[in-house]
């Protein structure tokens, strides 16, 4: 059974924007989240939080990088809606996500995954994590005709066992 931090529960704290350049594969930006109220949020079994800076905001993931520090990675698109470049900082409030399993299916991905019913029964049976990471390869597409393709053709792979990494069930 997982024990959920109260929502009432807030954490505030200035944080520098910086960037992880350790992979050469990728980079992406961060915020580093204090010890203590990493602490505290590990303690409680909370990862999925919400993060709010300049009254955007966020649902997020609380990871440990490999150097023991605890981030929560910002999307290139919020720090350009929020003004802010790597190396400024930012006032941020922490709080854990009173719903954490939610995930934001794209409308375009509800239309593809109506159409292609087993599509649609993998979908539901997988974690929220796998699913979020689906929803959001396809809503990080800028133009409307390229989500909608992304949609489509993940439903296909889903249905036809061609995903990466997919095992086709033997009967």
């Amino acid at each position: 059974m997982r024990t959920l931090m109260p929502e009432s529960l807030t954490f505030e704290f200035p944080a520098p924007v910086l960037k992880d350049e350790s992979n050469p594969k990728w980079t992406f930006h961060y915020v580093p989240i204090p010890p203590e109220v990493a602490e505290a949020l590990v303690e409680n079994k909370t990862r999925r939080v919400i993060l709010t800076v300049n009254q955007r905001a966020a649902n997020r993931y609380v990871y440990q990088h490999r150097d023991g520090e605890y981030r929560v990675i910002l999307g290139l698109s919020i720090l350009k809606e929020l003004g802010h470049r790597p190396g400024d900082m930012l006032f941020a409030t922490l709080k854990p996500d009173p719903n954490p399993d939610a995930v934001n299916v794209p409308p375009e991905f509800e239309e593809a995954l109506a159409e292609h019913p087993e599509a649609r029964r993998r979908f539901d049976a997988w974690t929220p994590g796998k699913r979020r990471s689906l929803a959001s390869y396809i809503t990080q597409a800028k133009r409307p005709q390229t989500r909608m393709k992304r949609a489509f053709e993940m439903a296909y792979k889903m249905e036809t066992y061609t995903l990466y990494g997919d095992k086709k069930p033997t009967d």
